[in-house]
């Protein structure tokens, strides 16, 4: 009976230690945020321990260039069901050519890239032409195209995340409050942590699929947001497969990362920014690297 309390002594303890930490990594968000000047929207869960950490988490975001993955996820589907072949090549066309993020743009028409190719670049350099070019693969019309994407959000649990419209489609751009706000996508910071566990442990479409797709994410090049302040050179088995979201006033970012603390995957949010432009010092961007930190750091500590 003695050793029984005992343990429940410590068990509670335990918990109210975490609890503790819990309000005090909520509170050094928050204050970051208040800092920077950006409302701010994160949900990360170790997939270890099971700990987390939300903050508006089923609050509604503009996505930028974050809802790039899951077209990429619902590329894979395609893949899967194989409607379509990793190896279908793409001729680029300039007149399919898109501003922005991107070296597509840059390219001669007639140039052939496989499919799976203009996919990762859409990725890992945020290819705005490259997104359109997969888009265009996954239906006949507009709207079916979207409801690749979107259909296969819902199926996966993702009730907050939707494709608004091809990139810098003003034709096709609905003139409606939705569209108006969030621009070409719309998701929460609890919808992509949930893709993310679901793509990290292999059940977001078969798991040599989901390998795939973090391969990709592994190889973003964009290292300004969550990865800036990551500890690699102090922990060497620490990795992060991200897809960042850049436009003036937001910068978001989601991935995996895993390190000696373990594996986690994380959804940082930052928007309503007074300031734009994509210059490193860029409070929003600020904000989302020493959130990522925080992450980093809380997961690292838990045992």
């Amino acid at each position: 009976m003695k050793r029984t309390a005992i343990v429940c002594a410590l068990l509670w303890l335990g918990f109210f230690a975490r609890a503790q930490d819990a309000g005090a990594l909520r509170e050094a968000i928050l204050k970051c945020a208040a800092e920077q000047g950006v409302r701010v929207g994160v949900a990360a869960r170790h997939l270890g321990t099971g700990a987390k950490v939300e903050i508006n988490a089923d609050s509604l975001f503009p996505t930028a260039s974050v809802i790039k993955l899951p077209i990429l996820v619902a590329l894979f589907h395609q893949f899967e069901l194989r409607r379509l072949d990793p190896l279908e090549p793409v001729e680029l066309d300039t007149g399919q050519a898109r501003p922005g993020s991107g070296v597509l743009q840059y390219l001669r028409g007639g140039t052939a890239l496989p499919l799976i190719d203009v996919a990762t670049l859409m990725i890992i350099l945020s290819d705005n032409t490259a997104t359109n070019y997969v888009i265009d693969r996954l239906g006949l019309e507009h709207e079916a195209k979207l409801e690749a994407v979107n259909g296969r959000m819902r199926e996966l649990g993702l009730t907050r995340t939707k494709l608004l419209n091809k990139l810098y489609s003003w034709e096709t751009k609905k003139k409606t409050e939705e569209a108006r706000r969030f621009g070409i996508g719309v998701s929460s910071p609890g919808d992509m942590a949930l893709l993310l566990s679901e793509i990290a442990g292999g059940t977001a479409e078969v798991g040599h699929a989901c390998d795939s797709i973090i391969t990709i994410l592994r190889h973003q090049q964009d290292v300004q947001l969550a990865a800036r302040y990551l500890p690699f050179r102090d922990d060497s088995t620490l990795w992060i497969g991200n897809k960042t979201g850049s436009l003036d006033g937001v910068k978001n970012d989601v991935g995996i990362v895993s390190g000696a603390g373990g594996m986690y995957v994380y959804a940082i949010f930052c928007d309503e920014s007074r300031a734009e432009g994509e210059e490193v010092d860029n409070p929003a961007t600020v904000a989302v690297a020493k959130i990522s930190r925080m992450l980093y750091d809380a997961f690292e500590r838990r045992p």
